[in-house]
Protein backbone atom coordinates (compact mmCIF):
# COMPACT_ATOMS: atom_id res chain seq x y z
CA UNK A 1 0.00 0.00 0.00
CA UNK A 2 1.19 3.39 -0.38
CA UNK A 3 0.43 7.02 0.24
CA UNK A 4 -2.55 8.38 -1.44
CA UNK A 5 -2.35 9.48 -4.60
CA UNK A 6 -4.53 12.77 -3.79
CA UNK A 7 -1.58 14.04 -2.00
CA UNK A 8 1.24 13.61 -4.77
CA UNK A 9 2.32 16.41 -7.43
CA UNK A 10 2.55 13.84 -10.31
CA UNK A 11 0.50 11.45 -11.03
CA UNK A 12 1.87 7.79 -11.19
CA UNK A 13 1.40 4.84 -13.51
CA UNK A 14 1.63 0.78 -13.28
CA UNK A 15 5.03 0.17 -14.86
CA UNK A 16 7.26 -2.62 -14.39
CA UNK A 17 10.65 -1.21 -15.37
CA UNK A 18 14.02 -2.84 -14.24
CA UNK A 19 16.37 -0.52 -11.97
CA UNK A 20 19.86 -0.29 -10.14
CA UNK A 21 19.23 1.03 -6.66
CA UNK A 22 22.38 2.47 -5.57
CA UNK A 23 22.22 3.40 -1.46
CA UNK A 24 24.82 6.16 -0.74
CA UNK A 25 27.78 5.81 1.39
CA UNK A 26 30.55 2.90 2.26
CA UNK A 27 28.99 -0.58 2.33
CA UNK A 28 25.30 0.82 1.16
CA UNK A 29 23.50 -1.73 -0.55
CA UNK A 30 23.01 -1.76 -4.26
CA UNK A 31 21.12 -4.32 -6.30
CA UNK A 32 18.41 -4.83 -8.74
CA UNK A 33 14.94 -4.34 -8.50
CA UNK A 34 11.35 -3.86 -10.68
CA UNK A 35 9.48 -0.43 -10.62
CA UNK A 36 5.92 -1.43 -9.73
CA UNK A 37 4.38 2.57 -10.48
CA UNK A 38 6.67 5.16 -12.17
CA UNK A 39 5.68 8.95 -12.34
CA UNK A 40 7.60 12.28 -13.24
CA UNK A 41 8.34 13.19 -9.56
CA UNK A 42 9.36 9.27 -8.27
CA UNK A 43 8.82 5.72 -8.22
CA UNK A 44 7.87 2.55 -6.41
CA UNK A 45 10.17 -0.67 -5.85
CA UNK A 46 10.00 -3.52 -4.10
CA UNK A 47 13.73 -4.17 -2.29
CA UNK A 48 14.66 -6.92 0.00
CA UNK A 49 16.50 -4.14 2.67
CA UNK A 50 15.25 -1.33 3.90
CA UNK A 51 17.20 2.30 3.00
CA UNK A 52 15.66 4.19 5.64
CA UNK A 53 13.49 6.97 5.41
CA UNK A 54 15.06 10.08 4.17
CA UNK A 55 18.07 7.91 2.87
CA UNK A 56 19.42 9.65 -0.89
CA UNK A 57 20.30 6.90 -3.72
CA UNK A 58 20.79 6.72 -7.08
CA UNK A 59 18.39 5.01 -9.78
CA UNK A 60 19.41 3.79 -13.19
CA UNK A 61 15.98 2.91 -14.71
CA UNK A 62 15.72 0.94 -17.93
CA UNK A 63 13.00 2.97 -19.75
CA UNK A 64 12.18 1.70 -23.80
CA UNK A 65 15.81 1.30 -24.33
CA UNK A 66 17.23 3.97 -22.40
CA UNK A 67 18.75 4.36 -19.37
CA UNK A 68 17.69 7.22 -17.07
CA UNK A 69 19.68 8.51 -14.14
CA UNK A 70 17.99 9.85 -11.42
CA UNK A 71 18.79 10.85 -8.01
CA UNK A 72 16.50 10.64 -5.00
CA UNK A 73 15.30 10.48 -1.54
CA UNK A 74 13.20 7.52 0.64
CA UNK A 75 10.11 8.92 0.96
CA UNK A 76 8.49 5.48 2.61
CA UNK A 77 9.09 2.24 3.13
CA UNK A 78 6.74 -0.45 4.09
CA UNK A 79 6.25 -4.48 4.41
CA UNK A 80 5.56 -6.05 0.59
CA UNK A 81 3.34 -9.00 0.85
CA UNK A 82 5.90 -12.11 -0.24
CA UNK A 83 8.94 -10.22 1.85
CA UNK A 84 10.70 -7.28 1.63
CA UNK A 85 10.14 -3.61 1.62
CA UNK A 86 7.72 -1.27 -0.95
CA UNK A 87 9.92 1.52 -1.44
CA UNK A 88 9.12 5.14 -2.14
CA UNK A 89 11.65 7.41 -4.15
CA UNK A 90 11.04 11.21 -4.66
CA UNK A 91 13.16 12.38 -7.62
CA UNK A 92 15.47 15.46 -6.26
CA UNK A 93 17.46 15.22 -9.36
CA UNK A 94 16.90 14.10 -13.21
CA UNK A 95 18.50 15.98 -16.39
CA UNK A 96 16.03 17.20 -19.07
CA UNK A 97 16.69 14.38 -21.38
CA UNK A 98 16.07 11.76 -18.86
CA UNK A 99 12.65 12.82 -17.95
CA UNK A 100 12.05 13.27 -21.65
CA UNK A 101 12.22 9.44 -21.37
CA UNK A 102 10.07 9.31 -18.74
CA UNK A 103 7.41 11.78 -20.35
CA UNK A 104 7.25 8.90 -22.98
CA UNK A 105 5.41 6.30 -20.64
CA UNK A 106 2.42 9.22 -20.08
CA UNK A 107 2.49 9.36 -23.89
CA UNK A 108 -0.54 8.00 -25.94
CA UNK A 109 0.31 4.73 -27.87
CA UNK A 110 1.13 5.59 -31.38
CA UNK A 111 -1.87 4.30 -34.02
Amino acid sequence: MQPADNKRRFPRIPAEHAVLVRASGEGAPEGFAKTRDVGLGGCMFVNPVAFGEGAPVELLISVNLAVVRVRGRVVYELPADGGGFEVGVEFVEIDEGDRRVLETLFEPPAV
